[in-house]
């Protein structure tokens, strides 16, 4: 049986939702979860394919120590993980079917990036993934490019924008 996809036509009958710095969106199909401008940050995307929801989380910083962290704030990777996958079983996903998929990372400013917030982003979400025994299924973390992102709730498709073109993981 082919997978349904996301029909470009009916594009205004589906339920768009952006997730800014620090914010978590859940959609039940048909819905777009959409994030803009990655540089450094994480798009962090969960899926339960057999209900069809999906979650997404833009992450900021790697460690909320020392930061203001609230019950719901995804600004921090560290907690990012736990807070959006909570919410995805309050919206009836099962946590042995659901998967992850993340984009960003980048270091956007070489010279200045002696933080690597992008790379430390990257491995604390991947720590926590594991921990939380969510499998990572795919990911475009890295380089010096800023992406957005647009996970499809009927597919589980992530689709990456970015400076070299459009790729779906």
């Amino acid at each position: 049986m082919a997978a349904e996809r996301f029909n470009p036509e009916l594009e205004d009958e589906v339920e768009k939702q952006y997730a800014g710095i620090g914010e978590m969106k859940i959609a039940h199909n048909p819905g777009l979860l959409i994030v803009m401008g990655i540089g450094s940050c994480i798009a962090l995307a969960l899926y339960d394919g057999y209900v069809k929801v999906g979650g997404i989380a833009h992450i900021m910083l790697p460690d909320s120590r020392g930061g203001r962290r609230t019950k719901k704030s995804c600004k921090f990777a560290d907690v990012a993980v736990l807070i959006l996958l909570e919410e995805m079983l309050r919206h009836d996903a099962k946590k042995k079917q659901i998967v992850a998929k993340i984009a960003g990372g980048a270091s956007m400013f070489s010279v200045m990036d002696t933080l690597q917030i992008g790379e430390k982003n990257a491995i604390v979400v991947k720590e926590a993934l594991k921990e939380e025994g969510i499998k990572l299924v795919a990911e475009d973390i890295g380089g010096n490019y800023a992406r957005s992102v647009i996970l499809d709730t009927c597919t589980g498709e992530l689709t990456v924008k970015a400076k070299g073109g459009v790729k779906s993981i």
